[in-house]
């Protein structure tokens, strides 16, 4: 029977990366936000030595550039060594954003960090007891973009003891930037008994058995970044059997609220709009609260943006005064909500309003143009060569790369929430103009 192992899968931690919030003058807030990844990896060095892991695995990206900081590179050699002497070692392969490895760390590492080469993947083998408990397998990234088949070389010998692979990837076939392997590839290195993939920045588990899994970011950098973020905990049994538990880390967790005016017939005026949005943040608080209650590694920070949307009798004050309002509300909630504990800070309001239609549905039954309309909608989230074709009449600004990490500043990528909310507006102001006699 095989020794039983514990240890941690994390990756994309981008050592050096600051969040992106809109400014804030508040120093409490300011000073949480600020000092979060490093918040983030701490929280996943005491999560180590409290479940007293056998080892961590860094899937890529531990840092957020190729010239590591100072401060970033002291700081994680620090950390290493606290581990060290706690007798956990670390297996790191580097990504897109630190390529080259070992080589372009600023300080000496202690024993305990194994980096693994840029050149051809290695097999490093974890012992406990004096016995073989496992390999670990993984290859560096030796520049920005890699689109070597590294998967092909991921082999061992037998799958007596317990076989871990290390791949920062798009696990994407096409896509020649980010190691090309998909996973069906994956599956047929049948001794490979888990994967432990970085790249993308959301937690996935995409297979049993072997496991296969992207950790996500240990600390969400911006609002596109929604919901809890944090690392596996992976125990196996002297079976071979695996039992995974996703662990929330970050500090600060970045959120979208959703308020569908369709739904609040009785607003009036701006004060009860104001009101409403109080109420919702302050329901939404006190959930966290209670959920934080239980939690090892405390929420410091909600980051929110409020999406307001509807047909709603409020509209006609929102369309005369959209800038004003959103920077009003902004100001007000902001000053409102940073004293909670934990803080919210608000990034950003949206305001998607229109105006209300009597009898909408009733108009859209009975008429043949509001079903096409609605029709031809459904048809182009459902039919991808549709939605190339809206795209492309959107103009260059619309092509962006899917992956943020490759796309311009200038331009912008229609995913599907994207898509679906600009068809959304879309079909308000067609039936609008309609219903109004426009051209």
């Amino acid at each position: 029977m095989a020794n039983a192992i514990k240890f941690i899968h994390t990756a994309d931690i981008h050592l050096g990366k600051k969040l992106s919030y809109n400014t804030t003058a508040d120093m409490k807030v300011n000073k949480l936000l600020f000092n979060a990844t490093e918040q983030a990896f701490k929280n996943l060095v005491e999560l180590a030595v409290e479940e007293k892991v056998d080892f961590i695995l860094i899937a890529g990206d531990l840092y957020d550039r190729k010239a590591r900081s100072i401060k970033s590179s002291r700081f994680f050699s620090e950390q290493a060594e606290f581990l060290n002497k706690k007798g956990i070692t670390i297996y790191i392969i580097s990504g897109n954003h630190d390529p080259a490895g070992v080589e372009n760390e600023v300080f000496e590492l202690p024993e305990n960090v194994k980096y693994f080469s840029s050149e051809n993947v290695e097999t490093l083998k974890f012992k406990k007891d004096g016995k073989l408990a496992a390999r670990i397998l993984g290859q560096s990234y030796r520049q920005k973009f890699e689109n070597r088949t590294m998967y092909n070389y991921y082999t061992v010998p037998d799958n007596s003891v317990f076989n871990i692979s290390l791949l920062h990837t798009a696990l994407n076939k096409d896509n020649n930037r980010y190691v090309p392997v998909n996973k069906s590839e994956l599956l047929t290195k049948s001794e490979i008994h888990y994967w432990a993939l970085g790249h993308i920045h959301q937690y996935q588990k995409l297979n049993h058995k072997p496991s296969i899994n992207f950790s996500g970011t240990l600390q969400a950098h911006n609002i596109s970044e929604e919901g809890n973020k944090g690392a596996l905990l992976v125990e196996v049994d002297s079976n071979l059997k695996v039992k995974e538990n996703f662990i929330p880390l970050a500090p600060v967790v970045f959120n979208e609220i959703v308020i569908n005016l369709d739904q609040y017939d009785e607003l009036d005026n701006l004060t009860e709009l104001k009101q409403l949005i109080n109420s919702r943040l302050e329901n939404y608080n006190k959930n966290i609260r209670f959920e934080n209650k239980s939690k090892k590694f405390k929420l410091k920070v909600l980051v929110l943006r409020l999406n307001i949307k509807g047909r709603t009798e409020l509209h006609q004050y929102v369309e005369a005064n959209r800038d004003e309002l959103e920077e009003t509300l902004l100001k007000d909630l902001r000053s409102r909500f940073r004293v909670e504990s934990p803080t919210i800070w608000l990034h950003s309001i949206v305001l998607r309003t229109a105006a209300p239609i009597k009898n909408l549905e009733a108009l859209k039954k009975g008429s043949e143009l509001y079903q096409n309309i609605d029709q031809l909608i459904n048809d182009i989230l459902a039919d991808s060569e549709l939605k190339r074709e809206l795209i492309a009449e959107w103009g260059q600004i619309w092509q962006g790369d899917q992956n943020p990490e490759d796309r311009e500043n200038h331009k912008f990528f229609a995913d599907k929430k994207t898509l679906a909310d600009i068809l959304e507006e879309s079909e308000k102001i067609i039936i609008s103009e309609l219903l109004e006699g426009g051209d």
